[in-house]
């Protein structure tokens, strides 16, 4: 997959303010139904993107589309101020991403900085500059680890999990990553780090949507993540 320089439209909005427990994940997977990785997915981009989270699920259920796919529809509508339907119905047709954005006359800077025409650009990286984003203004840790994750063939859902253990256990994605490759079950992860999977970072990241790599430094967050109510 070519590597992008992520410069999304996320610049212009504001950036995640401090938050996790004032918000109940345990409710929205009840209510929405969807896994909770996809769930708190949904969240994010809803926060990032200055959306309402139940629009995002809503549409994602119309679509019948995972969030994590449907990452790149909000960004375009978000660009070029057109209907989540219009977009979606375009994506019916076959149209790629790209195309669609390119088509919509949204500028090649809102998903990377080297400008390459978006109408060049696959579905992966649509996807991957989106969620490189918002997970790396969610998380502790830089945008590069995000795509060593994914280069090791993590899915989306998996990267969300790594992150949001390591960071509740104050520890590193590799020791997670390195952890689940013995058990192969995320649950006896989770028992062992002692995180839940309904929690979040409480603290927002700077005003940076490239932010510098931690050259083998631990997170920054204290503690372990607690259950939300």
């Amino acid at each position: 997959m070519r590597r992008l320089n992520i410069a999304l439209i996320l610049s212009a909005l504001a950036l995640l303010p401090a938050w996790g427990q004032d918000i109940s994940i345990t409710a929205v997977v009840q209510k929405s139904g969807l896994q909770w990785e996809e769930a708190i997915a949904a969240l994010l981009l809803a926060r990032v993107l200055d959306l309402d989270a139940t629009f995002i699920i809503r549409t994602r259920k119309e679509a019948a589309t995972p969030v994590f796919v449907l990452g790149p529809a909000f960004v375009i509508a978000k660009a070029s101020k057109k209907d989540i339907k219009e977009i979606l119905s375009a994506r019916g047709k076959g149209h790629g991403w790209g195309l669609i954005a390119h088509r919509l006359g949204v500028h090649p800077g809102v998903f990377n900085r080297s400008r390459i025409a978006l109408d060049k650009l696959s579905d992966d990286d649509l996807v991957a500059s989106v969620w490189l984003s918002v997970l790396s203004q969610t998380f502790p840790f830089s945008q590069d680890t995000l795509v060593r994750l994914q280069q090791q063939g993590l899915s989306w859902g998996d990267i969300v999990t790594v992150l949001q253990i390591a960071a509740g256990a104050n520890t590193s994605p590799e020791q997670v990553l390195a952890h689940w490759r013995k058990e192969r079950d995320w649950a006896k992860v989770r028992e062992h780090f002692g995180v839940s999977p309904f929690w979040l970072p409480s603290h927002a990241k700077t005003n940076d949507l490239n932010p510098p790599n931690d050259k083998g430094k631990g997170p920054r967050g204290k503690g372990r993540g607690k259950a939300s109510p």
